[in-house]
Formats: structure tokens, sequence, C-alpha cells
């Protein structure tokens, strides 16, 4: 699995003894049916029912605005149409791909062109599985030029960092706007304590096995524990989620499962 997708890499794959190839971005359809093709049928297991999970915020509720340069149909479909992580995936986009020109000049600068070869190529993976159709362009341009395949190196950088830079601020005011407009949460049901331990509970559990449905799950916690643990607490938690850094989200999340169980007390005694 791999951002590069020309012919001649998916043959060097081949020949160096794997399998298969997939290129990047994802397309789901197709990287099932390459696992089909290999993967060896086993019998059913009883799997264990999960916690029936209530009074949250559905996936498709979720602000999603339609961005200039952006192709969402296209992008959704590789993240199973689950609009809360495709926002989660373009906030991440702008925190850490945003200065990735600036970075690249640096690289050039010090002498290190495989390092901003590098970081062309990151930014074309990840624009290319957001959807961001010009950005992978002009990273795929970059890439190859400082490869020493086509084009100078110079004019290459030049029409990245526009593109890049125009196109990170038209993603982040469409994400500031779209968050604005957003009513914030209200809880309308007594806090319930118990519920609030499950949903902790089961978030724990996948972050100690380092679950991707950890971030599913944080949405549960998210509404159980709404009034009685404040946002900073949740957005560190989810950011630390979100950059796959379970060992600091599970000592986010025991401070707020003590701030839920202090808060929760002193809600009973009121």
């Amino acid at each position: 699995m791999t951002a590069h997708a020309l012919v001649e890499e998916r043959q060097r794959c081949l020949d160096a003894g794997m399998n298969d190839h997939v290129s990047k971005p994802i397309d789901p359809d197709n990287l099932f049916a390459t696992l089909l093709r290999w993967a060896k049928p086993r019998p059913r297991q009883v799997v264990e029912p999960r916690v029936a999970v209530t009074n949250i915020k559905a996936s498709d509720e979720v602000a999603l605005p339609e961005i200039a340069g952006i192709n969402l149909a296209d992008a959704l479909n590789r993240v199973a149409g689950n609009r809360r992580l495709y926002r989660d995936l373009l906030g991440q986009f702008v925190a850490k791909q945003g200065d990735a020109a600036n970075q690249i000049s640096t690289a050039l600068e010090s002498g290190d062109s495989k390092l901003a070869e590098r970081i062309a190529h990151t930014v074309k993976g990840v624009a290319g599985n957001l959807g961001i159709t010009e950005v992978q362009s002009v990273a795929q341009k970059l890439e190859k030029a400082l490869r020493g395949g086509e084009g100078t190196v110079s004019t290459a950088l030049v029409e990245f960092a526009s593109v890049m830079g125009t196109q990170v601020q038209v993603i982040d005011k469409a994400l500031r706007d779209s968050a604005t407009d957003q009513p914030d949460a209200v809880q309308t049901a007594p806090f319930d304590g118990e519920a609030a331990a499950a949903a902790i509970a089961r978030l724990k559990r996948l972050l100690e096995a380092s679950d991707g449905d950890a971030e599913e799950s944080f949405c549960s916690v998210q509404s159980a524990v709404a009034g009685v643990v404040e946002k900073p607490y949740l957005d560190g938690l989810s950011a630390s989620i979100n950059d796959f850094d379970f060992d600091a989200a599970l000592v986010k999340l025991d401070e707020i499962a003590e701030l839920c169980a202090r808060n929760g007390d002193e809600n009973a005694r009121a």
C-alpha cells in the first residue's frame, strides 16, 4: 500500500516479492478486491456485542461544508461516509501539512533533498486521500522535480507554495465558519453516572488495544459527560486519539474519569 502509483513502481514492488500492490489514494472497492484475492476465509467467530450507544449526535449530522478544491464525494467514500472523521482529518491537514512549503524550503537550504522529497510525498498522499485534488497534483509535480525527473525544483516549489497556501486558508476558514454556525451542545438529559462510566470503560479498552474504533467511541464519551466535563479536556483527548497517541489519550481519559466522578457527585448532592 503506497503513494507510488506509477506502473514501474508497481512492478518494482512485485519484483521485490510483494503479493500485490495498492496505490494511494485508496479506493475502498479496489482495496477489498485486492485483499480478497489473497485472504483465506476463516470460520466465523462469535463477536461480543457492543454496548448500545444512545444520545449521540449522528455522524451524518456533523457540519461538513462544500470546500473549493475538494472532491467531497470521493473523499467521503474513502472514509466510509464518516463525516466526523473526515472533518477531523481536514483539520489535521491544516495543522500538520499547512507549513509544508516552508519545511521543504528549509530542507533544501540545508542540502537535505531527500527530506524535501519525503515531505512532498507525504502531502501528495494525504491530499489524495482527502480529495484535495489540486494540492495532490502540484505535490506530485514537486516530488518528481525533487527526484530529478521532470521540471525545475524552484518553479515547482513556487507553484506548490501558492496552491497549498490558498487551499489551507480556504479549508481553515470553511471549518471555522461551519463550526460557529453550529449551536453549542446542550445536555438535555440529567447526567447518568453509570452510562458515563460505561462509555469511559469501553473507550479505555479500545485505547489499550490501540483500536481504531476509539475515535467513534470517543463520541459516546463526549455525549455522556456533557455538562460535567469542560470542553478543553475533551478537545485534548480528541486530539491525542486523532494523532494515534493512545498512551497520552489514556492519561487524559483518566483525568476525565476523575472529573466526571467528582462533578457527578457534586451534581448529585445539589
